[in-house]
């Protein structure tokens, strides 16, 4: 999901970038956004920007971003006249490739980013708050504009908001497991390693075992007045330390298996040989296709007697702050999130678009484990913080391999306290 880095790595980054920054060109950012929302406009008017021939924008490193992007870039360029060029550059590298390459002019106008890493954009000069007006805001849900705003600013647009839920093969279960108590009997039942088969699945990642940490009392930062505070974590609480134990316990009966991928999780599942996987509205068209009918989708398992939560993410298109046409950029992020573009990339990636028309007209059954479990999200803090909390992934590494729960979460969130007061 999103990758680690040591602490000498972070630290040599974060040093580079604030030396580059220093060389950032001077920014009107009180006139970015005065845009002409994908409309073909004059020139010589008051106000409105020189149209650039071109605009460069960065995309996730995926075959289906690629696909779903050129549908769109041709768009706007039928509109405007202006050339959407792109490069694929994985999601997690974003960030330190754009303060590379932004003062050199080699960086791109619009850059895509989960709400997790808006603090670290923001604080690095990386990107610049974009203009809305009241009826361009009322397209969107208030959670996602909240997801991408920072310090009283609204810095994209929103793409995706997404959650993680249950899929389940109907073949094999004639209706989902609604209790971890009884994913694990089921789990004893059906699971057969030596043939990968598995009556349930979870990737080993912080990202799908909040689930387990915050149903037991855990959390990540903090929180007062809507505010979080990162000098209070809470994963290595009597909570996080519980939750990771159940967790465990799936471990150790050989319920799953010690090391697994995303790659091979979506594998197995799509093969037919299991029963239940936690995953997130990006899988629907791959499991659909690979399962068909027999494919369903349910809440998570209830975790200590309540509904599971899961981290809801928002994915959204940034202006970056080295762009030489800002105002057309933010124009170009608008018009591929508007409406009907909107509703092209749900169509195309199976990713829910944060636009209240578009969710209000979905009535296709197998989203039906998703909006039931949006109920019992809970947001991805966006403060800059959040970039080292990822570490927390060493610990569950760690515990997969038999290691006591407490004693690797305690030594783990030190490191992460460590981390965070080297960005303060």
């Amino acid at each position: 999901m999103f990758k680690r880095k040591t602490l000498l790595s972070l630290l040599v980054f974060i040093t580079f970038a604030l030396i580059l920054s220093a060389c950032a060109p001077e920014r009107d950012v009180e006139n970015v956004g005065n845009n002409t929302g994908g409309q073909e406009s004059s020139d010589t008017e008051v106000g409105t920007p020189e149209k650039p021939d071109s605009l460069l924008v960065w995309i996730n490193d995926e075959d289906i971003a690629e696909d779903v992007s050129l549908e769109i870039f041709e768009r706007y360029t039928e509109e405007t006249g202006i050339e959407v060029e792109y490069e694929r550059v994985a999601l997690p590298d974003q960030l330190q490739e754009l303060a590379l390459a932004g003062p050199t002019g080699d960086g791109p106008d619009l850059f895509f980013q989960p709400q997790d890493r808006l603090g670290d954009a923001v604080t690095q000069g990386l990107a610049v708050p974009f203009n809305y007006t009241d009826e361009e805001l009322n397209g969107f849900s208030e959670a996602a504009i909240d997801a991408f705003t920072y310090e009283g600013e609204i810095y994209g647009a929103p793409v995706a908001i997404e959650t993680y839920f249950a899929f389940y093969n109907k073949s094999i279960l004639d209706s989902p497991p609604e209790t971890i108590e009884e994913v694990f009997e089921v789990s004893k039942e059906i699971t057969d390693p030596s043939e990968d088969r598995y009556g349930f699945l979870i990737s080993p990642e912080f990202y799908y075992l909040y689930s387990f940490i915050n149903a037991y009392g855990g959390y990540v930062f903090g929180e007062e007045d809507g505010s979080y505070d990162p000098d209070d974590i809470g994963l290595n609480n009597d909570g996080a330390v519980e939750g990771l134990t159940k967790y465990q316990e799936f471990i150790n009966e050989g319920l799953l298996p010690k090391t697994l991928t995303v790659d091979v999780l979506d594998g197995l599942f799509s093969e037919g040989k299991v029963g239940m996987v936690v995953s997130g509205p990006w899988n629907m068209p791959i499991y659909g296709e690979a399962l068909g009918d027999d494919l369903g989708t349910a809440p998570l398992p209830k975790i200590n007697g309540d509904g599971a939560p899961s981290f809801v993410g928002v994915k959204s298109w940034l202006v970056s702050y080295y762009s030489e046409h800002p105002e057309w950029a933010e124009d170009l992020a608008k018009f591929m999130t508007n409406d009907e573009n909107a509703q092209i990339y749900y169509d195309v990636t199976g990713e829910l678009p944060p636009r209240d028309e578009i969710l209000d007209q979905i009535d296709d059954p197998i989203y039906e484990g998703y909006t039931a479990q949006v109920e019992f999200g809970t947001p991805m803090p966006n403060i800059p913080e959040m970039s080292v909390v990822w570490d927390i992934d060493d610990a569950i590494e760690l515990i997969n391999n038999g290691e006591d729960v407490k004693e690797t979460l305690d030594d783990v969130v030190a490191n992460i306290k460590d981390k965070i007061d080297q960005l303060q």
